[in-house]
């Protein structure tokens, strides 16, 4: 879930499950740090291969804090699965995707709950020459792009 509708680790036990079931590859937030709001799966694929459709969360105390939920989350993935990097990359990831997949910026910033300024400070650094380049590619290769100005005398 995390890695699909990037997250934030509370937010996986404030999700309306079944409106999931209704309109896949959509998710509702509930409640979280940010609200609620609707997430698209960034890939639609991973609701199947992950089987989203059948998540089983853990029996955990819900009565606390949106911040103690998300400690513990973090704490378990590293401790006891032993994740190679923190649970909350899986939410950044998400957010690179959706660059990649060329999503508006106020589209993507809009789903992950915060303002277009907030998710250009915190994703901005992510960004590398790598999308540069495919930004550039996918424009040029635009059947429709502005085509060069003729020059006189050449």
């Amino acid at each position: 879930m995390l890695a699909t509708y990037g997250l934030r680790n509370h937010e996986v036990f404030r999700l309306n499950f079944e409106s999931l079931k209704e309109t896949s590859p959509v998710i509702e937030v509930l409640e979280g740090k940010t609200g609620d709001r609707r997430i698209w799966a960034c890939y639609p694929e991973w609701v199947e291969d992950f089987q989203l459709l059948n998540v089983q969360l853990p029996p955990i105390r819900l009565d606390r804090s949106n911040s103690a939920i998300g400690s513990s989350c973090g704490h378990y993935f590293k401790t006891q699965v032993a994740l190679p990097f923190p649970l909350y990359s899986l939410c950044h990831c998400w957010a690179i995707r959706t660059l990649e997949f060329g999503l508006d910026i106020t589209l993507a910033a809009q789903q992950m709950g915060h303002s277009v300024a907030v998710h250009s400070d915190l994703y901005h650094r992510w960004i590398s020459d790598r999308h540069h380049q495919k930004a550039f590619e996918t424009l040029m290769m635009r059947e429709n792009r502005p085509k060069p100005p003729i020059l006189k005398g050449k």
